[in-house]
C-alpha cells in the first residue's frame, strides 16, 4: 500500500503506524494479533489505547456488516467514499 503524502490523516500507512504506537510494546512484538479491544479507561493523552486482547468474532462480524452497509449506501447514492 502506498503512502498518501497529500493527506496524512487519510494515509493508511500513517494510520497503521499511529495504531501501533497506541498498542503496548508486547503486542507490537507479536504477529498473531491485529484487531485489539479498546481500553475504555484511557484518555486521548494515554500512551496505550488498546488492550492486548483481540476482538472476538462476533464483534468483528458486526463491524464488517456496518462497514459494508455504509459502503453499499454510499455506492447507491453515487458517493465515492
Amino acid at each position: 500500500m502506498t503512502e498518501n503524502t497529500e493527506n496524512l490523516l487519510r494515509c493508511p500507512v500513517r494510520l497503521y503506524e499511529f495504531y501501533l504506537s497506541k498498542c503496548s510494546e508486547s503486542v507490537r512484538q507479536r504477529s498473531d494479533l491485529f484487531y485489539l479491544k479498546l481500553d475504555h479507561s484511557c484518555v486521548p493523552s494515554s500512551p496505550v489505547w488498546f488492550l492486548p486482547t483481540p476482538l472476538d468474532d462476533v464483534t468483528m462480524e458486526a463491524m464488517m456488516v456496518r462497514i459494508l452497509t455504509v459502503r453499499g449506501l454510499q455506492v447507491e447514492d453515487g458517493g465515492d467514499e
